[in-house]
């Protein structure tokens, strides 16, 4: 059994332990009461692979927030789409299914465009220019993400550079021509890919395996931390960094039942995940050398960009222009974004 076959085996496995903890809706053993003698329990349900540095970041948030909170918040940590697919993890933290979730802007294009142009094509520079944009746009993605969405942002973790793998190699923008690729159902990786000459193929997270083996598609774009913990290699082995999205992941609480809890337990949560989820970003940012090296020896054909991204760029931003006319507010919005590159 190969070991993309494994991994569904254990997602399975891992659905059903999911449903068991869900029926029984009782306490964690040994978790501390608070002050009215209860104890708060939470699920952090992500699409984030087993191994890649974000889940690592909400194992050790989870932990590290029982201990800020005296075990007044209890979570329990749901990896790897065991309580759903991403569009439904995003969908059921907005409407308090799913207490903490984490995803990328791309999320939402239906309700919140602005923020969501953080998604459009090669907007982002280097990782510097990624900082700057955390450190000094936070309080207002916040602001439009909670009156858009429901959600608040309690910290900003990061897949860093999405990297495309594909059953042929792709080295220029004419070996992408016709290329089913699998995006998520959204409008922005639809119209990017499509000006990129694509054939772009909305398909759940939890179907990329299978559908490359079954030829459903013939290539993704993911993190390349997400390529490795999912062995997308496998059925597609050839990666090469696009460089067409950084992928700030905000990790999103419900905005409800953040706001029913108390201040102390707020800024709990805030303060573990800005801590857990600066190191999640650094971790991820340093790994990436590793992760190519044990990528190539496994076979892997490894193109560290296309030799003619110039000409990605200038088809990516045809589309974003056309999103810019679509949505008022979006290109100043995106403006100050560059603006914080120079």
């Amino acid at each position: 059994m190969n070991s993309g076959l494994n991994r569904r085996a254990m997602g399975a496995m891992g659905v059903l332990s999911a449903a068991t903890l869900l029926l029984t809706a009782c306490a964690p053993e040994g978790a501390a009461p608070n002050q009215s003698g209860d104890v708060i329990t939470y699920r952090v349900a992500t699409i984030d692979g087993i191994g890649t540095p974000m889940n690592d970041g909400f194992d050790r948030f989870v932990k590290e927030v029982a201990e800020c909170s005296d075990g007044r918040l209890v979570g329990t940590n749901y990896p790897a789409g065991q309580l759903g697919g991403f569009i439904d993890l995003i969908d059921g933290n907005r409407q308090g299914t799913y207490e903490i979730t984490s995803g990328g802007f791309d999320a939402e294009a239906g309700v919140a465009p602005i923020v969501s142009a953080l998604s459009l094509g090669y907007i982002f520079k280097d990782e510097e220019h990624v900082e700057r944009v955390i450190s000094e746009m936070k309080d207002e993605l916040n602001t439009q993400m909670e009156a858009s969405t429901g959600v608040t942002v309690i910290a900003m973790g990061e897949d860093g550079w999405r990297w495309t793998f594909s059953s042929k190699p792709i080295t220029t923008i004419e070996d992408l021509a016709g290329v089913k690729i699998r995006v998520p159902e959204s409008e922005i990786p639809l119209g990017v890919w499509g000006a990129l000459g694509a054939s772009a193929t909305p398909v759940p997270f939890t179907e990329i395996y299978n559908s490359l083996e079954t030829g459903v598609i013939d290539a993704g774009e993911s993190a390349l931390s997400q390529i490795d913990a999912n062995a997308f290699w496998e059925p597609a082995p050839n990666i090469v960094n696009t460089k067409h999205w950084f992928n700030i992941k905000p990790i999103r609480a419900n905005t409800a039942w953040f706001d029913s809890l108390d201040a102390e337990l707020q800024d709990c949560l805030t303060s573990v995940g800005e801590k857990v989820f600066a190191d999640v970003r650094e971790e991820s940012r340093a790994i990436e050398a590793a992760t190519l090296d044990k990528l190539e020896s496994e076979g892997v054909n490894v193109t560290a960009e296309p030799t003619d991204i110039d000409e990605w760029e200038s088809r990516a931003e045809v589309y974003n222009e056309e999103y810019f006319d679509k949505y008022e507010g979006s290109k100043e919005f995106i403006d100050q974004v560059l603006e914080l590159a120079k």
